[in-house]
């Protein structure tokens, strides 16, 4: 949908409209069978109107799959929304099933040695410079 003309058509374009650049391949005939079904059965009267309903049934789709991944995660009573990585998500579902308990560091050198190994964070990268 590049000019926002296209979305006043009145019909659903020919076949070779949807070619997919990112894969650089043709529409396959059964996908294009399934659009022309879905303008029928929806009533459709733009491509407006398709697009519209692509959006909502993509995201429709994705918020039931994030519900369903939260509710399992929060059946172990941990919130995926309340971190803010997935990998922060694992090492807390991690230590919550193992019941480790850890302890602080408390010798220097290997505080040293942990702190002198992980990644910098955001905060603590250089400032790009502009010319």
């Amino acid at each position: 949908m590049t000019p926002p003309e296209k979305f006043a058509q009145t019909q659903l374009p020919l076949i070779e409209a949807f070619y997919n650049t990112l894969e650089e391949e043709a529409c396959p005939p059964k996908n294009y069978d399934r659009a022309r079904e879905i303008w029928a059965h929806c009533d459709m009267k733009t491509m407006k109107n398709h697009h519209d309903h692509y959006l909502l049934s993509d995201v429709l789709l994705l918020a039931d799959v994030f519900q369903n991944f939260r509710n399992s995660v929060y059946e172990h009573h941990l919130h995926p929304l309340h971190f803010i990585t997935l990998p922060s998500l694992a090492w807390a579902s991690a230590l919550k099933y193992t019941t480790t308990k850890l302890d602080l560091i408390t010798d220097p050198d290997k505080y040293l040695m942990i702190e002198n190994n992980m990644q910098p964070s955001l905060t603590d990268m250089p400032k790009p410079t502009t010319r």
